[in-house]
């Protein structure tokens, strides 16, 4: 098991199913944003994960320019690992379910064809759903 955090992003992998979990702990600037994601691209690469269940029920919103950043760069790179299913947790709130939502089908279109994604309120809920699907 691999564990790692910080004051904003806790990670752990188990190597042995290929399974990442990432957790923001509150929301955060801009450079606290693209540190954590590139830690998670990372160790997305070094760790060959496959599932990825990603905890942003408290990462609050990000700038257009991150959600920019998002999309022009870590999106394609993430096309560009071994990872086939991510699992993410919002919460209950629905601002944020929606606005993913609507980013992540952009996405798709543009790149993520090869990755399913989904969105679940609860961790129990993604995680059973990650247990499901055959990698």
């Amino acid at each position: 098991m691999v564990e790692i955090e910080k004051e904003y992003l806790r990670v752990w992998i188990d190597r042995s199913i290929k399974l990442m979990f990432s957790e923001w702990f509150h929301p955060v600037n801009s450079e606290e944003y693209r540190v954590g994601n590139q830690l998670l691209l990372d160790l997305l690469n070094e760790y060959k994960v496959v599932n990825w269940i990603a905890d942003s029920a408290l990462l609050g919103e990000i700038s257009v320019e991150d959600e920019q950043w998002t999309f022009t760069y870590l999106i394609p790179a993430m096309t560009d690992s071994a990872l086939e299913k991510v699992a993410r947790v919002s919460g209950a709130d629905k601002v944020s379910f929606s606005k993913f939502e609507k980013f992540a089908q952009q996405a798709e279109e543009s790149y993520i064809g090869k990755i399913v994604v989904r969105q679940f309120e609860t961790y129990k809920e993604a995680a059973d759903w990650i247990a499901d699907i055959p990698a």
